[in-house]
């Protein structure tokens, strides 16, 4: 390839832009090299055309008035001979001054116009002869000042005027040579002229051909090329897809890729059919999802003229199909649904709102005159209308309302609970006046704990929903009556009455009201109520301390028998702050380990041997020395301490009982509570691995509370104790009143006669003797052992030995003793094996 196709080459892939800025600069080189040849011919003729014009003409016309002058001032002179009036020779005179400086001036004008050496030697020789001539006149002159008119006149009648002559004959010569040289100046202007036209002629005809070459070569290499993909494109455009379209080339330029792009639009635009065709066939499924949205649609131009809805719309205000036509205004639409023309003033008053914020949905809530709540989102258009959303709220409304009724309410008696009570009695006191006053009494139901256990749940809840009415039976309109929980009840006592004689009478009539019988499910309950009050302002002015005292003096009630009313009283506060001490310190005792255990023997009946020990709790308080567990179990099952303490207990029983001989057992008491531990189980096994107690030796006493909270759950603990081995005993039999049928559920290894049944058979008691033989007859038959408690003379512990006991314990054999002693006791031989 030699430099021509290089060359032809990097032509044909030069892009459309060098291709055409490269015509452009070659037109525009031929129109520059025309204008420099034009402007040269046009330089070369004015410039001889400026000559004529700024200096020949002028020349010429400068010294026609310098020999108009020259000849005026001879004149002049020639005049002033003349006159002899004085009075006119002085304006001879001056016109003399004038025509002299105008030839001064003349003179001046024409030597700056002189370009030339032969000009400026002319003008010299003319200078000279005229001012020869003028000192003639200067002669003249002063001979005529002096009265020698006539010689005067005889020398400017000769001399003078010979030198006159003189000065116009040179004037003359150069005003000669000055139209000579114009004459010649016009001569090369016209030989410029002609000049300047016959080279433009030929450059224009050079330039003309050049710029049709280019024009031809621009159409055959970029304007023939485009109009082909045009018209292509226009085809294509209309949806011919046969059109043909010019096949791709080597060419690299913009033509090159334009063909590319051509050949791709094409294809693209075959594809683009099939797309628009399954965009129709989507736009169906659209349509058909918006006509069956959950909700209501509707869509509306610029002119609020409706453009599309759905049929949840029609349904939603009973719009029937000739008011929802295309274009129907909004007001229209609601003009026909008269029973919904308030809602359109709200939509119109929304509208204008979402309007002011594009973009931005307004919500707006309105019920209908059929009571159903529409919730509606009204968003504007970009460009004008907007798009609503329709929803009928009704049953959400009606949940919500339902959800925030049971937040402030109980579920099962729908009285408030103690979230709504508070909030009342919170504004109670808020609006107390001075003399004003409330009540709030809190009832809490007697025996009520026996009906759940005794009668299952259900029986419990209908008993609860009774005790509900009933209090609504004894409160006034402007009461409140509240339930906090279980058997909990509580009642805020408002209104213009007199107190305390009000929440008096109130609480007397609960108590008779309440304690009534009741028919639940075919059988007859009866329970009670007890009830404590506190009255604002005396008793505390704001709700906590309120609520506070009346739980106070509603525990003096239950404490005074229950089934009675009490007042708070000042001294109630110093009992609940001594209970409130008393389990700081019980917390205290169980950190800084004040509890301890002491271990009182059981002796078996017929060698009144030892057989096992009971752990018995002492709290070993700083201050009151040795406390009975009597004094503080109690409040350590009411706060949950009795989980950690009964675990200790175990644990320190099991690890002092493995230090014993391998045939003494260890009795250990568990609390109710503790049962409800999901962990216990493991709790016991943890503590007889833990102190290496076989668990054969461990002994551990329920009573009839233990089964009566969930007997499924608690036999299947006791089902599991029992296989590791672990005995069980149920302590205090006889108390209750159903333990043969827990006799019959789960086999107990032993059986502890009540020492209150004990205490009596040294009186002679046949109902205690007659107890204690039962039941020491029923466990030989069931091959239960039995322990007596409380054996404290020999009266008693023959008469058991008597009535078939297998062991025994009590004051008369054994006191309860510290593990030090008890390990003595075996050191020192007192307790040796059967």
């Amino acid at each position: 390839m030699n430099w021509r196709d290089d060359l032809t080459s990097g032509v044909r892939d030069a892009s459309i832009r060098t291709k055409l800025s490269g015509a452009l600069v070659f037109v525009l080189l031929l129109v520059a090299a025309v204008s420099a040849l034009g402007v040269a011919q046009v330089i070369s003729v004015n410039r001889v055309t400026t000559e004529i014009r700024e200096v020949r003409l002028p020349q010429v016309e400068l010294l026609e008035k310098l020999r108009r002058l020259a000849l005026q001032h001879h004149l002049v002179v020639m005049r002033r001979l003349q006159v002899i009036d004085y009075r006119n020779l002085a304006e001879i005179d001056a016109s003399l001054d004038e025509t002299r400086q105008e030839l001064q001036e003349a003179s001046a004008n024409f030597e700056a116009t002189i370009g030339s050496p032969e000009e400026r030697r002319l003008f010299a020789i003319f200078s000279h002869a005229w001012k020869i001539y003028v000192a003639s006149l200067d002669q003249v002159n002063d001979a005529v000042e002096s009265g020698e008119l006539e010689e005067a006149t005889e020398f400017a009648n000769g001399t003078t005027r010979l030198q006159y002559q003189a000065a116009v004959d040179e004037l003359e010569n150069l005003i000669a040579y000055a139209k000579a040289q114009s004459k010649d100046a016009a001569e090369r202007a016209s030989n410029a002229v002609s000049r300047a036209v016959s080279q433009s002629l030929i450059v224009l005809a050079i330039a003309s051909l050049a710029a049709l070459g280019t024009i031809f070569w621009v159409q055959r290499n970029v304007s023939g090329p485009l109009r082909g993909i045009a018209h292509a494109m226009r085809r294509l455009t209309v949806g011919d897809h046969t059109t043909p379209v010019p096949e791709p080339t080597p060419r690299r330029d913009e033509i090159g890729v334009l063909v590319l792009a051509l050949a791709g639009y094409r294809d693209a635009l075959i594809h683009s059919r099939e797309f628009a065709r399954n965009a129709e066939q989507e736009w169906e499924r659209l349509r058909a999802a918006v006509a069956n949205m959950p909700v209501g649609l509707s869509m509306f131009d610029a002119s609020d003229r409706l453009i599309i809805c759905n049929r949840i719309y029609c349904d939603m205000y009973g719009l029937p199909p000739e008011d929802t036509l295309r274009g129907r205004t909004c007001q229209e639409i609601f003009a026909g649904a008269r029973r919904h023309s308030g809602i359109y003033a709200s939509i119109a008053e929304v509208l204008a709102e979402a309007r002011s914020d594009p973009g931005a949905t307004t919500h707006l809530v309105c019920e209908t005159s059929d009571e159903r709540i529409l919730a509606l989102g009204i968003q504007s258009i970009a460009g004008g209308g907007w798009i609503a959303i329709h929803e009928d709220i009704t049953a959400r409304r009606r949940v919500e309302e339902k959800i925030r009724h049971m937040a402030r309410h109980d579920a099962l008696t729908d009285l408030g609970n103690r979230l709504l009570f508070r909030d009342s009695l919170e504004e109670a006191l808020s609006g107390l006046a001075d003399k004003a006053s409330v009540a709030v009494l809190c009832i809490d139901l007697d025996r009520f704990k026996n009906v759940n256990d005794t009668l299952g749940h259900p029986v419990g809840d209908a008993l609860l929903q009774a005790v509900a009415d009933r209090l609504r039976s004894c409160i006034s309109q402007n009461d409140i009556a509240a339930r906090f929980g279980g058997d909990e009840f509580a009642i805020i006592q408002l209104g213009p009455v007199q107190q305390p004689q009000a929440a008096s009478d109130l609480a007397c009539r609960i108590v008779r009201i309440v304690g009534e019988p009741y028919e639940i499910d075919g059988q007859q309950i009866i329970i009670g109520a007890s009830v404590g009050i506190a009255i604002a302002p005396l008793d505390g002015k704001d709700a906590d301390t309120l609520l506070k005292n009346a739980d106070m003096a509603l525990y003096a009630a239950k404490a005074d028998g229950r089934g009675v009313h009490r007042f708070f009283r000042g001294e109630m506060s110093l009992r609940s702050n001594t209970r409130r001490l008393l389990e700081l310190e019980l917390r205290r005792a169980l950190v800084e380990g004040e509890l301890c255990l002491h271990y009182q023997p059981m002796f078996n009946m017929e060698n009144r041997e030892v057989i096992g020990f009971e752990a018995l709790l002492r709290w070993n308080h700083p201050t009151r020395g040795i406390v009975p567990p009597n004094e503080f179990i109690w409040l350590a099952e009411e706060v949950g301490l009795i989980v950690p303490i009964g675990q200790w207990v175990m644990e320190q029983a099991c690890r002092d009982a493995a230090s014993w001989p391998g045939y003494i057992n260890i009795a250990v008491n568990v609390s109710p509570v503790q049962f409800r531990e999901r962990t216990f189980a493991d709790q016991v096994v943890a503590a007889l691995a833990a102190s290496g107690l076989e668990a054969h030796r461990l002994e551990i006493e329920i009573t009839e509370r233990v089964l009566i909270a969930d007997t499924a759950v608690t036999l299947a603990v006791l089902q599991r104790l029992h296989e590791i081995g672990v005995r069980i005993a149920m302590d205090d039999f006889g108390t209750g009143y159903s333990s043969l049928g827990y006799l019959r559920q789960f086999h107990f290894d032993r059986i502890k006669i009540d020492r209150s049944f004990v205490a009596d058979l040294g009186a002679g008691d046949q109902e205690s003797l007659a107890i204690v033989r039962a039941v020491a007859s029923l466990s030989s038959s069931l091959n239960i052992a039995t322990t007596a408690e409380g054996v404290e003379n020999e009266q008693q512990f023959e008469r058991l030995r008597a009535e078939g006991c297998d062991t025994v314990q009590g004051f008369l054999l054994g006191m309860p003793v510290p593990a030090d002693d008890v390990a003595r006791m075996f050191a020192a031989g007192a307790i040796s094996a059967a």
